[in-house]
């Protein structure tokens, strides 16, 4: 390597002493983390009129650490674990990720690869990954029916509500007698149904419940005897049952 040596009059070289503390003043106002050269390599590019290789080393540090650095760890081999991360603060913030009120394990298993392996081809990222970042995926779910709890919303409010009036109705239609029972087994299969279409009831348990009014009182699931004699029959039935 050749050597250069100059000699520079004083305010010829205050002058670019002062060119290069400019040049790290600015460059440092720009970013707190740039690596400044050394005033020999300054020097080498006021000569050559070549000023890339001074922000060479600078741009270097700045990949390798700060948010330049989070970003391609995480995009390299931390990516599930960001994910991971992001997922199980997010319901601290009243973010969920909510899934299907009938959703068995399978079908959450299936969903949870389909979305990580979209996401690591999207990014272009290895995929290896796609296993880790399904499982993680699949561990931050919830149900739909537990999100709406969490969050307080109004379809919540009003499941509460339901809950309520269904366990309300039960007892009533043990403790009533006669027609007024009868309406209150309306009611409360009006309200089993809807517990079924919100995914609070399962037809199972809607089954048990009605059987065991069956059991307890038959006449109630009988059909309207026509005659006198026949109302009168049902209305006894319905008094000393």
């Amino acid at each position: 390597m050749k050597k250069l040596n100059l000699n520079l009059k004083d305010e010829v070289y205050e002058s670019l002493d002062r060119d290069y503390k400019n040049f790290n003043r600015l460059s440092l106002k720009c970013d707190s983390g740039f690596v400044s050269p050394t005033f020999e390599s300054f020097m080498l590019a006021k000569l050559s009129d070549n000023t890339t290789f001074l922000t060479e080393a600078a741009v270097q540090h700045l990949m390798l650490s700060g948010q330049y650095a989070w970003a391609k760890r995480a995009l390299d081999k931390d990516f599930p674990d960001v994910v991971a991360i992001l997922i199980s603060q997010a319901s601290n913030y009243g973010f969920h990720i909510a899934v299907q009120h009938d959703w068995s394990i399978d079908d959450l298993t299936a969903a949870s690869k389909a979305w990580a392996t979209s996401i690591v081809k999207q990014a272009k990222g290895d995929e290896s990954q796609i296993d880790v970042l399904a499982a993680q995926i699949k561990s931050a779910a919830v149900s739909i029916a537990k999100a709406e709890e969490s969050l307080k919303t109004p379809a919540w409010r009003l499941s509460r509500a339901w809950a309520q009036q269904l366990h309300d109705a039960k007892i009533a239609v043990e403790h009533a007698r006669g027609s007024v029972a009868k309406e209150k087994l309306g009611s409360l299969r009006t309200l089993l149904t809807l517990g079924i279409a919100y995914g609070t009831v399962k037809e199972k348990d809607e089954k048990e419940i009605l059987d065991r009014l069956r059991a307890r009182k038959p006449y109630l699931f009988e059909e309207e005897a026509d005659g006198f004699l026949g109302r009168a029959l049902a209305w006894y039935r319905s008094v000393f049952a």
